[in-house]
């Protein structure tokens, strides 16, 4: 079945801008003609009462015996009088001319208009009624002859409006194809294309800014994309070479491998593998919206996240100063961001975990410090960075991939808060601002 293709912007609009015009000049030309007829029409009914008043004294002392054209002569009975010859057998006028003229219009026998006026006089001392009429063929011809010209200047002034509208819409839709045009040309790796933008602030040059942005928007995300993929194959490698190079030794020497220490070594590396994954998968969903918003306590998320490094008994755990916060939020996001620095704290401190959390009017702040080493300073603006590990990480090797403090900060900014690394006399000292306002869907 074939689909049905709409006519385009620019024709809608001429074809409307024709209509609109067309009806216009139509209305128009009506009432032109129409007071074109009026006034003519009053000119001859003027010029009838002008020629029956004219004649009202030439009758006082009697009719003569040949009456001017078109006049006509009626008693108080409807008699007439007298009248010209192409009057003889016609009563212009049924109206008697009570207090003063009346006017109309008549039709004689030969089928022509006339205008009318009745005008009150005597004849010998008896009450007539004096008429006269004035051919309407001028005021025809005037009507005719307007009729002509406007079925001239109509189709001319419809043409010259529907091409008129055809350039100017044309003109004004130039930019939005330049911008389609460059649009289908771009591709997933032609992002950093940009569409044409006219010097014009209008809803077109609007349009292009906006596209543009969103394109600067794409091509960010898309890169973000292909960085993260780039570093997740390059964390991935060396776990599964290391599995694969240790599975391949047992293989090739079986009767001397200590199956029992390869199976806990490849154990530690597919937990490690297994803690990798679900990190990348929170990272993956890091722009989408896994869980509804809804009213968290934060501080029984924290406690919650302490109990089971308190279980583990490996470092203890401080909370100073520690108070409630409610807000609005997404719980298991907000557990993780708990988690990820509470682990990180415990794989960094000597002894001791300081955390607190507190209330403000607008926002709650969360602090987790750790009495360690430290993050040196030139690597305090990179350890929110996916796969960063500081070289004395790297050097441990405590299993950390780089992810957590990454995943602490995107959560953390999807809530509408902010997360840094204060300046502290020992170790690492990490803050996190949530607003206790609701947070977007």
């Amino acid at each position: 079945m074939a689909v049905r293709r709409q006519a385009g912007v620019r024709v809608r609009l001429t074809a409307l801008a024709v209509l609109v015009v067309g009806l216009g000049l139509v209305a128009g030309g009506a009432v032109t003609l129409t007071l074109v007829r009026d006034q003519l029409t009053g000119n001859a009914e003027v010029q009838a009462r002008h020629q029956a008043d004219s004649f009202v004294p030439m009758i006082s002392s009697g009719l003569p015996a040949v009456l001017p054209p078109l006049v006509q002569v009626v008693a108080r009975d409807g008699t007439v009088l007298g009248a010209s010859a192409e009057l003889a057998h016609t009563r212009l006028l049924a109206l008697w001319p009570e207090s003063g003229a009346v006017t109309g219009t008549s039709r004689l026998p030969d089928g022509e208009y006339h205008a009318v006026a009745g005008v009150p006089g005597s004849v010998l001392g008896q009450p007539v009624a004096v008429y006269a009429a004035v051919s309407l063929e001028h005021a025809d011809e005037g009507v005719e002859a307007a009729t002509t010209a406007l079925a001239i200047i109509v189709p001319f002034l419809l043409v010259a409006a529907g091409g008129t509208t055809w350039l100017v819409v044309g003109r004004a839709l130039r930019p939005v194809e330049a911008i389609r045009e460059q649009v289908t040309e771009i591709t997933a790796s032609q992002l950093d294309r940009r569409v044409p933008e006219p010097k014009a602030d209008d809803e077109v040059g609007r349009l292009a800014r906006t596209m543009n942005e969103m394109l600067a928007r794409l091509e960010e995300v898309h890169e973000r994309q292909r960085r993260f993929a780039a570093d997740a194959a390059h964390e991935l490698r060396s776990p599964l070479a290391s599995l694969r190079t240790r599975l391949e030794v047992g293989l090739a020497h079986p009767s001397h491998t200590d199956w029992v220490r390869l199976a806990v070594d490849l154990h530690r590396e597919t937990v490690r593998l297994g803690g990798l994954t679900d990190e990348l998968i929170v990272l993956a969903l890091a722009d989408g919206v896994t869980e509804t918003v809804e009213w968290v306590d934060l501080d029984e998320v924290v406690l919650a996240e302490i109990e089971a490094v308190r279980t583990r008994a490996v470092v203890e755990v401080e909370l100073t100063p520690f108070s409630t916060a409610r807000l609005r939020g997404r719980s298991g996001e907000l557990s993780r961001v708990v988690r990820n620095l509470l682990d990180n704290a415990e794989r960094h401190a000597r002894h001791r975990i300081t955390v607190g959390l507190w209330s403000a009017e607008r926002f709650a702040e969360l602090v987790v410090a750790d009495d360690g080493p430290g993050i040196p300073e030139s690597d305090r603006t990179k350890v929110f960075e996916r796969f960063f590990r500081t070289q004395r990480a790297r050097e441990r090797d405590s299993g950390g991939v780089g992810l957590g403090l990454a995943i602490v900060r995107e959560v953390t900014e999807r809530h509408g808060g902010q997360v840094w690394l204060a300046d502290s006399a020992e170790g690492a000292c990490f803050h996190v601002r949530l607003p206790l306002a609701e947070v977007p869907a």
